[in-house]
């Protein structure tokens, strides 16, 4: 498989955790970055030409598993600013989220179909190496 570069949003350790051992398994994973809130995501993402010098060949993050709930900024808080970055930086056309979350709300299901660079939504406690290759293999070819 493909070596991807990802970005993990999500304020749970164990959750990120878990995260990055079934993308390993599935193969998808190159290099891994990990934000523990939203807030801390966007000035990372902002940061390009640093980024882009510090982490050659890695940066930017083509797909980001967002959380919805999480301090300081919330996962649609995220993606307002994340719509903004897109539009100042070129460069994050290509990225593409998928919400990795624990909520079951059909209501932040329909929500975040807004966006058209969410192509996926994993439940949490439905992570299985099968489902995230489900999940990938729809961000991949969107």
């Amino acid at each position: 498989m493909k070596d991807y570069t990802i970005m993990m949003i999500d304020d749970d350790e164990v959750d990120r955790y878990l995260l990055k051992r079934a993308l390993k398994k599935v193969d998808f994973a190159g290099h891994i970055f990990e934000a523990d809130n939203g807030q801390v995501a966007i000035e990372f993402l902002s940061n390009y030409e640093h980024n882009a010098k510090l982490f050659p060949g890695k940066f930017p993050p083509v797909i980001i598993f967002l959380d919805i709930n999480m301090p300081l900024m919330d996962g649609f808080e995220f993606l307002e600013a994340f719509v903004k970055l897109r539009a100042t930086t070129r460069v994050f056309e290509n990225s593409i989220l998928t919400l990795y979350t624990s909520s079951k709300c059909a209501e932040d299901r329909h929500r975040v179909k807004g966006y058209d660079f969410v192509k996926g939504y994993l439940v949490k406690e439905d992570l299985t190496v099968q489902n995230l290759k489900e999940t990938m293999k729809v961000c991949i070819v969107s």
